[in-house]
């Protein structure tokens, strides 16, 4: 392909060619890595500098050395060709977008239950592509309710419930979780023989939030009849909890999906002799209104656990 000027269009493996020579600083190394004959390599860099209409690379001197312009811009060169290429993924991305299936779920079981329900769902359709859109509860429920979502991972109760309008979404159970109180080794030792009415020191949700709203309506009362307890820090994160509470900043109640390989380690342990577990469910809605983009799964996956629980049963 040739400009109007009579130079050759400007091709982007000759930038990457210049990148690759930046980063290697000889032109035999930087054509081994771009998998070319140095003399292709060399003319490669040539036509670019011809489109370009500067020089890049000193000949007159040995070993290889840039002009001032080039040395002067490799910064500029390397985000140049990173935004070529980040806005090549963008397109690919909104693509895929266009046709997939977006699936909001509650910032915690996007971390601990997501890969093994993506699988799944892999498994019914293996060429199907997802967006997955982390938030708390009460944003992902508003997102499938907007008509933003096709997919809801989220926990319930029956304490708390989602309130998704059977009309709107097909729910389904997938299985429990519990809400554990765990501590640090440290701390777990010393609180394991501690008195009534000590301080306990304590890591929170919010009050407003659906772990907040069930901790503290399950087993928190019963807790601060017993103890003293001064909470230490509240956040409405769970992975930032579980993080204080490696430190031993405090005890916490936390989905046991979560902790469960530091409950194995031993990093942290459970303090069943100050609080109960409380169960939650952890459920999927299947938005059904306008037969919805995930419809085919949906079916697919209701058959499934349709024959699962026959399987077990004539088992």
């Amino acid at each position: 392909m040739v400009a109007f000027s009579g130079v050759p269009a400007m091709e982007l493996k000759w930038l990457d060619d210049y990148i690759a020579l930046i980063e290697t600083g000889s032109f035999s190394a930087a054509a081994q890595r771009r998998h070319v004959s140095q003399p292709a390599f060399s003319r490669r860099i040539r036509m670019l500098e011809d489109w370009l209409g500067v020089t890049l690379i000193d000949r007159s001197r040995k070993p290889l050395q840039f002009t001032p312009v080039a040395r002067d811009n490799q910064i500029a060169f390397r985000n140049m060709v990173a935004r070529i290429y980040e806005f090549r993924a963008m397109l690919k991305s909104a693509s895929l977008d266009s046709g997939g299936i977006t699936i909001a779920a509650q910032h915690t079981l996007a971390a601990s239950y997501m890969p093994d329900f993506l699988a799944r769902l892999r498994q019914l359709d293996p060429n199907q592509s997802f967006r997955i859109r982390s938030e708390n509860r009460t944003e992902s429920i508003a997102i499938l309710m907007r008509g933003e979502a096709d997919i809801l991972l989220t926990y319930d109760s029956a304490q708390f419930p989602c309130h998704v309008p059977e009309a709107f979404a097909q729910r389904h159970v997938l299985g429990q979780d519990d809400m554990v109180l765990v501590a640090a080794p440290k701390l777990h030792r010393r609180l394991a023989r501690v008195s009534e009415g000590e301080p306990v020191p304590m890591l929170c949700f919010p009050p407003e939030s659906f772990f907040g709203q069930l901790i503290r309506a399950e087993v928190l009362p019963a807790l601060m009849r017993r103890q003293q307890v001064v909470v230490r820090c509240v956040s409405e994160f769970a992975m930032s909890l579980r993080e204080l509470a490696l430190t031993g900043e405090g005890v916490v109640w936390l989905p046991a999906s979560l902790v469960r390989q530091d409950l194995q380690s031993g990093a942290l342990h459970k303090l069943g002799r100050l609080g109960d577990p409380v169960p939650m469910d952890i459920v999927v809605f299947f938005a059904t209104l306008d037969g919805g983009r995930a419809d085919h799964l949906r079916r697919r996956f209701m058959r499934q656990g349709e024959e699962g629980k026959a399987s077990a049963a004539a088992g």
